[in-house]
């Protein structure tokens, strides 16, 4: 390489580690930003019911400041996403909060009060969609599986585990005492099952995207384009939560809890 192409591409490199890093919020100013979403929050929530118009122009800049926090400034957790989630259910949009909920329950699955408003926003949307019936009886016989957090999970079979190996050192004490066999081989199995879910629940969250839709009506095809006919009579509605099956040029193939699959505009929904 010559001289002068080596010191182009090595000013190349460092502008544009310079403009990446210009680019990163600082500590000073994310704090600006989540004051000022703060108190602009509590601005709309005063007018939301004299002047509502008025509330939903807070409630967009409540919302552009935590978006500048997690884009500019790098920060990404379930504190944000519930707040934001929360600005978009009050001025309205369905689909966006449940999103941003969504998105918010991967970080922290245990908080009640986002599992609430979630539950509240499923409630608002249009298309509430039947659950497969294999699904639903997966859902009923592994109850467990489908109710309980990570971490939920994750902290029961370190318990679990920890009982087990308490018992089995208790029957080679005790000379193989059939009482402690019992409740050791009972714990590592529970546990067994639980560490068994645990992998399934992170290979799902690997291999297996979802997204909700976020425009207030879209027509679902049975192919990647506009001149392939309607997948149903209704078009899909705001908050209607899918799989990602497939993503192809500008389209998305997608399958509702109800085991339906059909294509959609990719502007017209968000992945979680």
């Amino acid at each position: 390489m010559k001289f002068h192409t080596l010191v182009k591409t090595m000013l190349i490199v460092v502008g544009t580690a310079s403009w990446a890093s210009a680019q990163k919020l600082s500590a000073e100013e994310i704090n600006d930003l989540s004051y000022q979403a703060s108190q602009y929050f509590r601005q709309a929530n005063d007018l939301i019911r004299t002047s509502p118009s008025e509330a939903y122009k807070l409630y967009d800049q409540v919302i552009l400041r935590y978006q500048r926090i997690v884009e500019e400034g790098g920060i990404s957790n379930g504190r944000l996403y519930y707040n934001m989630g929360n600005a978009y259910l009050l001025k309205g949009d369905i689909g966006r909060s449940i999103l941003n909920y969504r998105r918010g329950q991967r970080l922290m699955p245990d908080n009640p009060d986002l599992a609430k408003n979630l539950g509240y926003a499923r409630s608002q949307r249009l298309d509430q969609v039947s659950i497969q019936a294999e699904k639903r009886v997966l859902q009923t016989l592994f109850f467990w599986h489908y109710d309980l957090s990570m971490q939920a999970k994750f902290f029961l079979t370190s318990c679990l585990w920890a009982v087990g190996c308490v018992f089995g050192s208790l029957w080679l004490w005790l000379k193989r005492n059939r009482f402690a066999l019992w409740i050791m081989g009972i714990t590592f199995l529970v546990g067994l099952f639980l560490a068994g879910s645990l992998i399934v629940d992170r290979y799902n969250e690997k291999a297996h995207r979802q997204g909700v839709i976020t425009l207030d009506s879209v027509v679902a095809r049975q192919g990647d384009g506009d001149n392939y006919p309607a997948s149903f009579t209704e078009p899909l509605h705001s908050g209607t939560e899918f799989d990602l099956l497939e993503e192809r040029r500008e389209w998305l193939r997608i399958e509702l809890s109800s085991g339906d699959e059909a294509w959609i505009p990719i502007a017209s929904a968000g992945i979680i």
